[in-house]
């Protein structure tokens, strides 16, 4: 085990901070909502619009998040979408164009945009991202520019308020900026996986789109359900003392217990399919992970928060806008709050960046510097 800096348990208040960001002509929350997993039993939009102070969220869908099991096919896409038809209120949304081989045109991306607009029940989208680099044509053939002039169409046509880039490292955020600037178009964000397990080439694609004024949404910020403390609470709660969380180091087993979720025994019910949890579990027993959590553990103590609010505002602390996806209106709860108006101070960073872990890529098809879009899997770099 690795030897853990040592840190007094005080219980600090937060410090206060804004609950908003601004993402081009877009005040946002701090926490975004993610729709990705969304299906027919969740809670949809109209309910969490009835929770308080939860008004004008930021939710993040996709043309191609869907409930369908054709959607590897490239069929069934939209359904998520749907799900928001005259029923938005207050909520601003973003969506995405997905590249595809059969997409070749810049029309192909306001076609797109047009039908994300009728399935969403808008006549003008919040935020539209490419979702991913063109990963099909051939280097020197590739489509980004092409879609790029897309993008810019759907703006001079009024059909898009802002753009945006998904999955884009720093070379290629830099082009597309320069690009839509000749053009007059402002990008405005860049979406990708931003986490405490996964944070070296993030932070360099981070502090680019810093100097170029394009905000960064993180995904994966709960590193799919391994910073919530579920996969390692078993082993922590049998060690207290190990972890420096017994009575003896100023802990009360209650409030520990309290920070951590029960993890399911039956992994098919969180969503989450046969591979992903097969890599996760490996992930979890050999990456000391729970060390981390350990640590994570004595910080929501100290701000009377959860493991899994401790790790979202990480995000929010580095000035990353995670997106964190919800099933139910206690989650969507517990998100707004791991937002809001406090941060972490530089005691607890210090603390959670000191403990070295494996770095987390993904699991099963998901994957960070990978995209599985049903046609097959091609990895580029975040470099």
């Amino acid at each position: 085990m690795l030897s853990l800096p040592k840190f007094a348990p005080t219980r600090a208040p937060a410090q206060r901070a804004p609950k908003s960001v601004k993402i081009g002509s877009l005040t946002i929350p701090n926490v975004a909502v993610g729709t990705i997993n969304w299906g027919a039993d969740s809670p949809q939009v109209e309910s969490y619009e009835r929770v308080p102070g939860a008004r004008g969220q930021f939710y993040d869908t996709a043309e191609r998040y869907s409930t369908s099991p054709l959607v590897g096919l490239g069929m069934g896409w939209g359904t998520t979408e749907m799900q928001f038809d005259d029923k938005i209120g207050s909520a601003i949304v973003g969506t995405k164009f997905t590249p595809t081989p059969w997409r070749k045109k810049s029309s192909d991306v306001v076609e797109a945009a047009l039908r994300s607009c009728e399935r969403l029940g808008v006549e003008q989208l919040d935020l539209y991202s490419i979702h991913m680099p063109d990963i099909f044509s051939k280097k020197g053939e590739e489509l980004n520019y092409v879609y790029w002039d897309g993008l810019v169409e759907c703006v001079e046509r009024g059909i898009v308020k802002n753009v945006g880039v998904s999955n884009y490292g720093s070379t290629l955020l830099t082009e597309a900026h320069a690009y839509l600037k000749k053009k007059n178009v402002k990008l405005v964000s860049n979406q990708i996986h931003y986490s405490l397990l996964y944070n070296d080439k993030s932070e360099k694609t981070k502090l680019t789109g810093e100097k170029l004024n394009i905000k960064t949404f993180g995904y994966f910020g709960l590193g799919m359900g391994l910073l919530t403390g579920s996969y390692s609470k078993y082993y922590i709660m049998k060690h207290l003392k190990d972890y420096g969380l017994s009575a003896a180091d100023g802990y009360n087993i209650g409030e520990v217990d309290a920070t951590m979720p029960t993890r399911k025994k039956n992994g098919s019910k969180n969503g989450r399919s046969i591979f992903e949890m097969n890599d996760l579990t490996k992930y979890a027993a050999t990456s000391n992970i729970d060390a981390l959590v350990g640590e994570m553990v004595k910080v929501a103590v100290k701000h009377k928060k959860t493991v899994a609010q401790v790790a979202i505002n990480y995000c929010v602390t580095k000035g990353v806008v995670p997106i964190v996806g919800v099933s139910s209106i206690n989650q969507f709860k517990s998100n707004l709050d791991a937002g809001g108006s406090w941060r972490l101070d530089a005691e607890d960073m210090k603390r959670l960046e000191s403990v070295e872990v494996a770095k987390f890529e993904g699991a099963g098809f998901k994957r960070s510097e990978g995209k599985f879009v049903g046609y097959g899997e091609k990895s580029w770099s975040l470099d």
